[in-house]
């Protein structure tokens, strides 16, 4: 299984890229879809013989609900079959990968090698962002969507690689990463955020970091460890405006060429995130507030579509014929730019509900197992809780549910993560002996959490020899 998960990284990071712009077989880009088979497979088998012991009861609540709600739109709308299976395969794809881990117990050494596979092919984007952004300057173009990695999006590029940074920023609290190799580390896998110009990066870098810092640092190393994140923070922007700035200095017709001045003009603020577009049908650029905005408008005139969407399938893409193709798509095509878009259309108000609901589920577990495990999997969950606060946020700004890259890779982990929950809470690690020699070697006790363990030590004793004298002059 180790070996399956190695190619599941490279599939959802390079199969796509491969076939589009290295003239792979086409059949490569339906690759993702065969490992979701080959897990699903797996994970019913193997979960069936384990009776699924390591997945947690609110996981199954949860999912459950979800599917009742999709149930209930499909039913209330009457969506097709062809459009109908189209829109499941997206929807469904990566959510196996959730249930592998707490089918397949994944040693520590194994999940050593899985993130060094991942910290590779993240690098991987900087020699072909550099590339891509040097073939732009060639032919005299002024844009930075073109800088896409292997990812094919400029946007899913940067999400990737920042949460990359997260992951890396855990890794480096726990003491996995020395401090020599951390700060190139994240300077290299950030300078591609840096040439694809994706504004968000500006956020999402101080954000994710603020989180992951906060949760992670001990009390003794605070201060010491909070000015490496602060200087790390001013290292990143000293490159990040200049860079910004240089290459938008001639792009002609864009407002947006100075990043600090886009920032504190509320005018050019407010025209990035919304043109006021009237309604559906508008030939106006639209941008991300209206694709949030004008859907909801348009559902909320009947209760139960704004409840439960138009269904599954209902703006489903097709490349197979008109007959695969929803029925709204023609309507809201210009708007499909978000995954809150797309979910608010197909599943309604409960069901993105729903979907919030798992991600503040991953969150608490993800917290959970950072704060009591300090082994490889512990510093995972330390990054993982700041990924997923930026994999929310990243429904509002691109559509991560239809990448691979990022959808794969995020059931997958978050599903590691949930199944170390249980594992602890039962005490049934399998390698419990191996995660207490990682935690002292790795990240000391605090030495406030040494003086209560020796008092209680002390109180006990005090109280053995008190019942032991008691019992002499009885």
């Amino acid at each position: 299984m180790q070996r399956f998960v190695c190619v599941m990284f490279l599939v959802v990071t390079l199969a796509s890229f491969s076939t589009l712009k290295l003239g792979a077989p086409l059949i490569f880009k339906f690759t993702p879809e065969l490992v979701s088979i080959v897990v699903l497979l797996y994970v019913l088998i193997a979960g069936t013989r384990r009776r699924f012991n390591m997945v947690a009861p609110k996981y199954w609540l949860t999912f459950g609900a979800l599917a009742l709600i999709i149930v209930c739109g499909i039913a209330t709308n009457g969506v097709d079959s062809g459009p109908l299976l189209m829109d499941l395969r997206l929807y469904l794809r990566a959510i196996p990968l959730f249930f592998l881990p707490a089918v397949f117990d994944f040693e520590e050494t194994q999940i050593t090698q899985q993130l060094q596979l991942l910290m590779y092919l993240s690098l991987l984007q900087l020699p072909i962002a550099v590339y891509q952004r040097w073939v732009i300057l060639r032919d005299m173009r002024f844009t930075g969507d073109d800088v896409r990695g292997t990812l094919l999006q400029s946007g899913i590029l940067s999400v990737f690689l920042i949460c990359a940074t997260l992951i890396a920023s855990g890794q480096f609290l726990r003491g996995y990463i020395s401090r020599l190799w951390f700060v190139p580390l994240v300077l290299l896998l950030l300078i591609p955020t840096m040439i694809n110009e994706t504004k968000v990066s500006i956020f999402y870098v101080p954000l994710g970091l603020l989180i992951v810092f906060l949760i992670g640092v001990e009390p003794g190393r605070r201060i010491r460890i909070v000015a490496w994140a602060a200087a790390l923070l001013v290292g990143f922007g000293a490159l990040y405006v200049p860079i910004y700035n240089r290459m938008n200095m001639y792009a002609p017709g864009k407002e947006d060429t100075n990043i600090a001045g886009f920032l504190t003009d509320k005018k050019q603020m407010s025209r990035y995130l919304s043109k006021d577009v009237a309604g559906l049908g508008t030939k106006k650029d639209i941008r991300r507030g209206d694709a949030i905005k004008v859907p909801l408008q348009f559902l909320a005139q009947d209760p139960i579509r704004l409840a439960l969407g138009l269904g599954v399938g209902s703006i489903a893409p097709s490349n197979m014929g008109p007959e695969f193709e929803g029925r709204y798509r023609p309507l809201f095509h210009g708007f499909l730019i978000t995954s809150f878009t797309d979910f608010v259309i197909e599943i309604g108000i409960l069901g993105i509900g729903m979907v919030l609901v798992l991600y503040w589920l991953i969150f608490r577990d993800a917290l959970y197992v950072a704060r009591n495990d300090k082994s490889r999997i512990g510093a995972v969950a330390l990054g993982w809780t700041g990924v997923v606060v930026l994999m929310a946020l990243s429904l509002v700004y691109t559509v991560p549910h239809e990448f691979d890259s990022l959808s794969y890779l995020y059931w997958y982990f978050s599903g590691l993560v949930a199944a170390r929950r249980v594992r602890l809470e039962l005490g049934t690690s399998p390698h419990a002996q191996g995660t207490l020699h990682t935690a002292s070697a790795a990240a000391p006790v605090p030495a406030a959490m040494l003086r209560t363990q020796q008092r209680a030590v002390a109180t006990a004793a005090a109280r053995i020899t008190t019942h032991s004298r008691t019992r002499e002059s009885g």
